[in-house]
């Protein structure tokens, strides 16, 4: 792994310059292994350093990129060249060094397992074929990766620190008259929080209880989101307590701070000091500490997500450790996002005894056509209708619509079956007063 003096490294290849300047460096090296009905197809080992400069001369930016430490040198003076032809802009900042606090994100027991990946794809693979409906596989996948990265600026901000990251996706194919698949994938930081085997389990659950669907006539009632589908969800809402998006009018909640957004008896979180899990880490993209905080409390929308611009141009002291790096620069993202309650937490049978009459939702397709502003949504889904508390038969052909702020203020109960999918964390949730059309 990467060590300490690239720090040093970094710092000899930086000109002189009359201007502030920051570099953000990533080096990451990932092993994978796929197969299929109990084989495997191939293994891969890949690796890639990344250097991201930007430079600030009289309030202007300019930004660079390169892959290996002796272009860092030619990238700053691009990225020079872009900021002295720029426009000014006041809120652009580069932020101070701060204490940081130590986050358990690397985990020494995958140093030791990382050319061994074999036993876990069949792990996954054998935990799938529980039930002889179960005819096939595919798409088992195994990724274990190592990453170190680090942020040093001209402010006197000079940190890293290394992450490891473990994940499995699997699908299965169920026939019985029809042939139906189901999907299962989790993230995570430390080994012994991933259960193959389970996962393997789950995906092929969800195929067999899709199996021989029938087509429902329309109804406004209850739907019953399964955790997995909450995220999805709860990806949305995170999209809107995105600052950036907020400040470029993307958000369902432009104008509502310090408002009811929500049911009042849930909060929305969004926390990177969790110990172990996917989306932590001591500081974001820009260096700034991450921290643990209530966006949404009691339903009440306290606060967004910030970088250090959005914080600056929003006329905050400080960003909320919530920058991001992407293809197009710095944004603003979740680093832990899950949901909570200040109620009482319910086992799947209970949330069942709610309904009279309405659907369990195992998938949903087309969640990215959700409008951004208005918050309205129409997307296929895949599940079981439910009457009397009772599953009763797959669906199929059917289609929810509504709000997504609609969707979480009519939350009537969650489950205690809090799930991490990656960054983002979920109950099942159960919702009144949906359309369900056949």
């Amino acid at each position: 792994m990467l060590q300490q003096p690239i720090l040093n490294d970094i710092i000899k290849f930086i000109p002189k310059i009359k201007a502030e300047w920051e570099v953000y460096y990533l080096r990451k090296k990932s092993f994978s292994i796929e197969g299929k009905d109990l084989t495997y197809d191939k293994n891969k080992i890949s690796s890639k350093d990344f250097f991201s400069i930007r430079v600030l001369k009289d309030n202007k930016l300019g930004c660079s990129s390169c892959v290996e430490l002796q272009k860092i040198t030619d990238a700053f003076n691009a990225a020079l060249i872009l900021a002295e032809n720029s426009d000014p802009d006041d809120f652009i900042q580069f932020p101070e060094s701060d204490e940081i606090k130590k986050v358990d994100v690397f985990d020494e027991e995958l140093e030791k397992v990382k050319h061994n990946l074999f036993d876990f794809l069949m792990e996954i693979q054998n935990g799938a074929f529980f039930d002889k409906r179960i005819k096939k596989l595919r798409n088992a996948e195994i990724n274990i990766s190592f990453e170190e990265r680090g942020v040093i600026n001209s402010k006197g901000l000079s940190i890293f620190n290394p992450f490891t990251n473990i994940s499995a996706h699997i699908i299965a194919i169920a026939e019985d008259r029809d042939s139906q698949m189901g999907w299962a994938y989790r993230a995570e930081r430390f080994l012994k929080n991933i259960n193959f085997h389970e996962i393997g389990k789950e995906a092929s659950k969800r195929a067999l209880m899709l199996l021989n669907g029938e087509r429902i006539k329309s109804f406004k009632g209850y739907v019953l989101l399964d955790a997995v589908v909450a995220a999805e969800f709860l990806e949305l809402i995170a999209q809107s307590l995105s600052a950036e998006n907020f400040l470029l009018g993307k958000s369902i909640f432009i104008n509502k701070i310090n408002e009811t957004v929500i049911n009042e008896e849930i909060n929305i979180i969004d926390n990177g000091l969790i110990p172990e899990r996917a989306g932590s880490s001591p500081f974001d993209a820009e260096g700034v500490p991450t921290e643990n905080k209530i966006l949404i409390e009691k339903g009440i929308l306290k606060g967004l997500m910030h970088n250090c611009y959005t914080a600056k141009r929003m006329g905050l002291q400080r960003s909320t450790g919530n920058a991001l790096r992407t293809d197009r620069g710095i944004t603003v993202g979740p680093t832990n996002l899950y949901l909570d309650s200040i109620g009482k937490k319910l086992d799947f049978n209970n949330l069942l005894n709610y309904i009279d009459r309405g659907v369990y939702v195992l998938d949903v397709m087309g969640m990215h056509t959700a409008n951004p502003v208005s918050g309205d949504f129409s997307v296929g889904i895949s599940g079981v209708y439910v009457e009397r508390g009772q599953l009763k038969s797959p669906i199929k052909e059917a289609v929810i619509s509504s709000n997504i702020a609609e969707v979480f203020k009519n939350i009537k109960a969650i489950g205690n079956d809090l799930t991490f999918y990656g960054n983002i964390g979920a109950p099942t949730l159960l919702v009144e007063g949906i359309d369900i059309s056949g």
